[in-house]
């Protein structure tokens, strides 16, 4: 049995805060769980082996429809893939339309390049479209079934399992591991086709038009592939380490705002807030001292690059220099080499995303493998026609799964008849609680057994046990629905009169008539719209509507201040006067016993004393009497000083400090409903959208990172423009000498191709060592000011969440699950506007700008007209993809509900399994799982025509550059 709740008033001005809110804070639905509150950081910190799966495991709840849809997927995304290198031969084509032996242009060999461009354009579109929508409509199905089957198989676990499970952290895998492993198994295993077929097609294009070539081009790729995996090593570590933080700061948070008022009554935010940020510290300086080492290693990976075109250039046109080549094989052997080898880029962070998702899968699928020894699904076992309600406990030996070197019950044994009251007392700890959970069938014990109406509880089926057994807890816990629901949810098919009648019995109907919607009246999470004595009663209601043989109040009133124990205790002696249940009563204050048929007295795991009140009472030195004597003393001394601070209030003195906390803590009791609405109305409807100067302004104090960070950007962005004027000029002299060569029989001109090649290739030699500095430097600022922003955020979220009024917390919206969810995603979803994203912004624009002075200045204004009339449909692509991509983050909104919803059950597992609710609580986890289903759908229509149209509009503007128009003849002319 966990120790009391720890009321407010109990904790003295300037007392250790930090105690109590530990206390508090742990979970009272698993009170043989520590706490993820109490753990110390430094504690999971160190790293642990990430467990996967075999690939085919992903697909564990595919259907043959869904393995057809991912058949058509991979066929799709491999065309696509194989596509997109095939410009390297339409260039090729074109570039020897301009060497003719002749010295003239083939036309109409550049024509049938632009018509070649046209139907590439046309072919990606619709494998695009088609692979991703297959993908994604078949990961989302995947994933609503896959999230349906964990929830109910986590519903069905014994309650042991809890004790080393965390409840906290199994609701953020049926959403945060779930959409991983759907982008795992989705989308993101369809790049990872369509650019490992890319590699392929460019390096077998590579191969046959220029073996040699490719062998010499391929050297540097041991290097660019050994660089790409360790910066995969190393960033899938670093998201293990920081999500396995996370994690740990996320439970902080949601115990922290599930008990708000508590912490509040407590003024306990401000340790709750840096309990949260040393968690959420540690993730930012892991990932800080993981971006320095991918940030150096990523530098390496472009210089590999640049080392690339150097060797490729330099041996290619040697070749040419040689009269080994032609212009034309060699370009089409360098660009589908390099085409292939930029797929690299792409293939493994999309294959690192596959392996996340089977790393994540092998955590659920851990979960759903395991089974459950008491399982209240399983039709096995008894159901007897009735129960009489006599219980025995014979020789019963316990300890509990996740401390079995603690012997709980030792040789216990205890019989209770049908109809009796019988209280059981005794220390905390000392088993006097254990005995429900074992009627419960909660767990099993290791000897002996409890048996009901004659029959081990062990062959009776767990449902209908279940259903013959009503419990009332310490602390009652309400679902987020109105009172009519919350009572019904007590049995199966229960009609309004029958909870009508239960609340009359609880003598809470009374109350319940007085509230502005009566029965119908919402009562917020976890209760906190009633006092504590009507969430007692409501309590009560639900316990009895199912008519019960068994009733047990497991300290009912011991959480309850005076006022409502005594309303509710004699709801309770009304109760066991009119009905004839069999009950169970585990109490604190023997005041409340006095009237039991039975009190039996549990010490150190075993029964040492029985009888009646008076009985006990005249037992020389017997335990009972000692405590019963212990509280009656207390109990006078409680009285004679609340008649003394009455009286030095009559005459004008000061309240002593206790009774002024419990005179405030009534107060706010009465007023609480009208706070509440009252700040419910003045709350905004709207929400601020975050824009990437917000960002800006959170990040002022790394102001001197973002300079350097866009300096070391300007380079990398004009790098792409300037590696283009080389292999233009290189074209240029390739033809021109090469053409001269075979048409004029003019050896100078191939001595004069030696020379720069070589000048051209130390030129890429050189910028590989510009772009090792510049990609290392950018990727490290910005990904630095990221971590700083996103620590930022959260503390700035979680602050903030924890100083708002008590009211936010009462509205559906504002629930515990969807808070916590919230605050997991949206700094992350800030920072991705202002770390690698506000980089590549950066880069862009200067790459744009250094191409557009290129353009005019070296090249044909013409054509660049044509280019920059083209350009908005370019951007248009890109903007339509990423705005829908954009949009998808209403799917997060979507998993809130979900999360919300298993958060509450999984959190108060006990209450959920005990009024056989499981079904029920499926059948609305499923129900709330077909608008993501749905959303996912649609979404996947948008983003499928979306990349489409990129992909389209991309090879139709190259192919406007070769269509018939008035720069050809500049081309012809040789003005161009």
């Amino acid at each position: 049995m966990a120790p009391p709740a720890l009321h407010p008033e109990t904790v003295e001005p300037g007392g250790d805060t930090e105690d109590a809110y530990v206390q508090v804070m742990t979970p009272r639905e698993n009170p043989n769980r520590k706490s993820d509150v109490s753990r110390e950081p430094e504690a999971i910190t160190s790293p642990k082996k990430v467990p996967t799966i075999a690939f085919r495991e992903l697909y564990r709840y595919g259907t043959t429809a869904d393995n057809l849809l991912l058949f058509v997927g991979v066929v799709m995304a491999g065309i696509g893939g194989a596509l997109f290198p095939c410009m390297a031969l339409v260039f090729g084509d074109a570039i020897g339309a301009f060497a003719q032996a002749d010295g003239g242009v083939d036309m109409d060999a550049v024509n049938q390049a632009a018509l070649d461009y046209i139907y590439i354009a046309v072919a990606l579109f619709i494998t695009d479209y088609i692979s991703y929508v297959v993908f994604v409509n078949s990961s989302e199905r995947q994933m609503k079934a896959l999230r349906d089957a964990a929830f109910k198989h986590m519903l069905h676990m014994n309650i042991g399992w809890y004790d080393s499970s965390d409840p906290l952290t199994l609701s953020s895998r049926l959403t945060g591991d779930t959409v991983k492993i759907k982008d795992g198994m989705g989308q993101k295993l369809g790049e990872s086709v369509k650019y490992t077929a890319q590699f392929i097609t460019g390096y077998v294009i590579g191969f046959v038009r220029g073996w040699d070539m490719s062998l010499v081009m391929a050297c540097v790729m041991p290097f660019m592939v050994a660089s790409l995996g360790v910066l995969m090593t190393s960033l899938r570590k670093r998201a293990v380490h920081s999500q396995q933080m996370y994690a740990e700061a996320g439970a902080v948070a949601e115990e922290t705002l599930g008990s708000i008022r508590t912490v509040s009554s407590l003024n306990a935010e401000k340790l709750a807030i840096n309990k949260y940020n040393e968690r959420a510290a540690k993730a930012e300086e892991t990932n800080i001292q993981m971006a320095k080492f991918s940030s150096a290693v990523f530098g390496l990976f472009m210089c590999s690059i640049w080392l690339m075109y150097a060797a490729g250039l330099w041996y290619g046109g040697s070749k040419v220099a040689h009269d080994k080549a032609s212009p034309s094989q060699v370009f089409q052997a360098f660009f589908g080499v390099l085409m292939g080898t930029i797929s690299l880029g792409q293939i493994t962070p999309n294959i690192s995303a596959v392996a996340e998702a089977k790393g994540a899968a092998a955590q659920i699928y851990k979960i759903l493998d395991t089974p459950s020894s008491i399982d209240s699904s399983n039709e096995d076992g008894d159901k007897p026609g009735s129960c009489v309600g006599r219980i025995q406990a014979v020789g019963v030996n316990f300890t509990y799964p996740s401390r079995p070197d603690v012997q709980i019950l030792n040789d216990y044994n205890v019989t209770i008849e049908p109809g009796q009251t019988v209280a059981f007392v005794g220390a905390s700890g000392g088993g006097k609680s254990t005995l429900i959970s074992l009627l419960e069938r909660f767990y099993d014990p290791q000897e002996g057994s409890i048996l009901l109406d004659g029959r081990d509880v062990k062959t009776l089926n767990v449902k209908w046990l279940r259903s013959q057994i009503g419990l009332v807890s310490q602390e009652p816990v309400l679902f987020a629905t109105s009172i009519l629901e919350n009572i019904a949810a007590g049995g199966s098919g229960i009609t309004r009169d029958q909870v009508v009648a239960a609340a009359k019995l609880a003598n809470a109907h009374t109350f319940i008539m007085s509230l502005p919607e009566q029965y119908d009246t919402l009562v917020g999470e976890k209760g906190v719209s009633l006092s504590g004595g009507q969430k007692q009663r409501v309590a009560i209601a639900r316990a009895i509507v199912r008519e019960p043989k068994i009733l047990v109040l497991d300290e009912a009133t011991s959480a309850l201040d005076a006022e409502s124990e005594r309303v509710v205790q004699a709801a309770l002696n009304d109760l066991m006067d009119k009905t004839r249940m069999t009950t169970l009563v585990i109490a604190h204050r023997l005041s409340t016993i006095r009237r039991a048929d039975k009190i039996v007295v549990v010490n150190g795991g075993h029964v040492v004393e029985e009888g009646n009140h008076d009985e006990l009472v005249a037992i020389e030195d017997g335990i009972y009497r000692k405590l019963y004597t212990i509280q009656e003393e207390k109990a006078q001394e409680e009285a004679q000083a609340a008649a003394t601070a009455l009286s030095e209030a009559d005459n004008g003195q000061p309240q002593s400090e206790g009774l002024k906390k419990r005179s405030s803590r009534s107060v706010i009791s009465e007023h609480l409903e009208e706070d509440k609405l009252a700040s419910l109305e003045n709350e905004a409807d709207g929400k601020k959208s975050f824009t990437i100067f917000d960002a800006m302004a959170f990040s002022r104090p790394e102001r001197p990172a973002f300079i350097v960070g866009i300096i070391a950007a300007a380079v990398m962005g004009c790098s792409l423009p300037g590696s283009a004027v080389l292999i233009s000029e290189l074209v240029a002299t390739m033809t021109k000498n090469y053409t001269l060569y075979k048409v004029s029989n003019v050896q100078s001109a191939l001595d004069d191709l030696k020379h720069d090649v070589m000048v051209y290739g130390l030129c890429y030699v050189g910028g590989s060592l510009v772009m090792f500095v510049a990609a290392s430097t950018q990727n490290y600022c910005f990904k630095f000011m990221a971590e700083k922003l996103t620590s930022r955020l959260r503390d700035v979220h979680f602050t903030a969440l924890c100083r708002q009024n008590i009211g936010f917390f009462d509205d559906k919206k504002n629930a515990t699950g969807a808070l916590t969810a919230d605050l997991s995603t949206n700094a992350t979803k800030v920072a991705l506007i202002s770390g690698d994203s506000q980089g590549r912004v950066v880069q862009a624009i200067f790459t744009f700008a250094a191409a557009l002075v290129i353009s005019f200045t070296t090249g044909s204004w013409l054509l660049t007209l044509v280019m920059l009339a083209v350009f908005p449909f370019l951007i248009a692509g890109q903007m339509v993809r990423m705005r829908h991509m954009k949009s998808s983050g209403h799917l997060t909104d979507e998993l809130s509900d979900v999360g919300a919803h298993a958060s509450e059950a999984l959190s108060n597992i006990r209450t959920v399994v005990s009024l056989g609710l499981e079904k029920s609580i499926c059948g609305k986890f499923s129900e709330l799982l077909e608008e993501p289903l749905a959303s996912g759908r649609r979404e996947a229509q948008l983003n499928g025509i979306a990349l489409g149209f990129s992909s389209f509009i991309l090879f139709a503007t190259y192919s406007l550059v070769f269509c018939p128009g008035h720069w050809q003849r500049d081309v012809v002319h040789g003005r161009v």
